[in-house]
């Protein structure tokens, strides 16, 4: 079983700049389920920080576990079948949801 901090190190030195231009946005990600971990990445002029715990005020927020998230940034998940099979949860921009991959790279 992966380690969250493990798996959204990974995303983050995946981030591409290019791709964020104009966005200022937070991802609040919780993974695991309701007592599992909350992290939140900060996109904002061009950079990604990585902060634990709840953010305020999150454009979007998404729940699933460590495992399937792991799974999605090394794209071995298809993000539309996850989230029709409920593996994947939204709460928030949507259409902000989406874009994770575009920023970063998968």
């Amino acid at each position: 079983m992966q380690q969250a901090e493990q798996v959204l190190t990974d995303l983050v030195s995946r981030f591409r700049p290019e791709a964020a231009s104009g966005m200022k946005a937070t991802f609040q990600l919780q993974l695991d389920g309701d007592e599992g971990e909350l992290w939140h990445v900060v996109v904002a002029d061009g950079k990604c920080q990585l902060r634990q715990g709840t953010a305020a005020g999150p454009e979007v927020t998404i729940a699933m576990t460590t495992e399937d998230f792991g799974a999605l940034i090394a794209q071995r998940l298809d993000v539309m079948q996850a989230y029709s099979d409920g593996r994947i949860k939204v709460k928030g921009n949507l259409w902000l949801a989406m874009q994770l991959g575009e920023l970063f790279g998968f």
